[in-house]
């Protein structure tokens, strides 16, 4: 065996160890092009930096890495960094296109297809307009079972199991009985320098079932353009009738998005018009600010003279590291994610305006967040010392 093909090896397994998956690796003179999926990591930088890290002290020859890192086994980001003088220097952007070719034909080490994550989330409501109680509370736990059967697949199936409530003469509320969060299938077709498009077919939360698609458009750097739409029914608990759809409650969904994200003062700016979940027609904007691993922002929603705003979070939960040891890993979600609105009465909450659902249980501001500057800015500020 040559010294390279050694120390690919050695590199594989290297990355192996620290819980990487779908490991490509390929040595081009003192370059390392390589593309993995980060299991373990919490958020989008973490486990990039990470694996630099091990692998330039076990492997100081390699001086230049080329990073391809990737979300269900899809290209999101290329990581290009160099060490010079005990310096990291390095850029973030969706360029992939010579990296992913040099690893054309490498065989994929530690393989994620098949294995189960079971994630238990959280979920915690409350409303405080009833004139005889301070507050109507519900506390549940929505365990999501995950798995990854092919390219840019994701299978998941996700309970909620009520806990305790304080909604007792309210029979038919939901929220009293076992539901199904979002249970179904989602299929990334294609991730490039300037477009992605997703699509999921099953149960989306809240209560919600059909079929949702998503196509982005990398306008610039740090602005994406997307539109996306849903034909759904609404499931409703009724004591008669169960667990069922209710009469027509079909409808056609479909959103114009704008997102911004500013480097400087590291606030993502979206906006967003068109016709939400039951057929309202408005817009909403948001305005984010991300600390890392935290996002806090305000939001406004203008329909049809009807208004509303609020406020969300994601903040971390889980640890910053959960390794997957074996084929079923328990765990808890990287992040807690909460929305506050101020409107829970009157029409805007009678006729359910300005309302949306997600496709995935971990959807919000912080995981899966590929934002090129982001990333780029914590992954150096992480190799230097500057974040922990």
């Amino acid at each position: 065996m040559t010294s390279q093909a050694q120390e690919i090896k050695d590199i594989d397994a290297l990355l192996a160890q620290e819980g990487f998956e779908d490991i490509q690796t390929k040595m081009v003179e003192d370059t390392l092009f390589a593309a993995f999926e980060d299991q373990s990591y919490r958020g989008t930088f973490r486990g990039a930096a990470t694996a630099i890290k091990k692998v330039n002290e076990a492997h100081p020859e390699v001086e230049n890495f080329e990073l391809v890192l990737t979300d269900y086994k899809m290209p999101q980001l290329i990581v290009h960094a160099s060490k010079r003088g005990g310096i990291w220097d390095v850029s973030v952007d969706r360029q992939m296109k010579e990296a992913l070719q040099k690893l054309k034909g490498v065989t994929p080490q530690a393989a994620s297809t098949g294995k189960i994550d079971i994630t238990f989330f959280p979920q915690i409501t409350w409303v405080n307009h009833k004139l005889d109680r301070v507050l109507d509370y519900v506390f549940r736990i929505a365990p999501a079972a995950a798995i990854t059967l092919w390219k840019g697949s994701r299978l998941t199936i996700q309970p909620i199991l009520p806990l305790f409530n304080n909604l007792k003469d309210y029979d038919e509320n939901p929220d009293r009985y076992i539901q199904l969060g979002n249970t179904n299938l989602s299929q990334q077709f294609f991730s490039t320098k300037r477009w992605k498009a997703t699509a999921a077919v099953g149960f989306f939360h809240p209560g919600r079932a059909g079929v949702h698609s998503n196509i982005t458009f990398h306008a610039l750097r740090n602005l994406d353009l997307y539109l996306e739409g849903g034909y759904t029914w609404e499931f409703k608990y009724t004591v008669d009738n169960g667990f069922r759809p209710t009469d027509g409650s079909q409808k056609f969904n479909f959103m114009a998005h704008a997102s911004y994200y500013e480097p400087w003062s590291k606030v993502q700016v979206e906006l967003q018009g068109g016709r939400f979940t039951y057929g309202d027609y408005g817009g909403r904007v948001d305005v984010t600010r991300h600390f890392a691993e935290y996002a806090i922002g305000v939001y406004g929603i203008l329909i049809e003279g009807e208004h509303n705003f609020g406020f969300h979070f994601a903040i971390p939960f889980g640890g910053k590291r959960q390794k997957r040891d074996s084929f079923v890993r328990v765990r808890l979600p990287e992040y807690f994610t909460w929305n506050y609105s101020e409107k829970a009465y009157y029409k805007y909450a009678n006729d359910n305006m300005g309302k949306t659902y997600v496709t995935q249980p971990d959807q919000n501001h912080s995981a899966h967040y590929w934002e090129p500057a982001f990333v780029e800015e914590y992954i150096e500020r992480t190799l230097n010392g500057i974040f922990q």
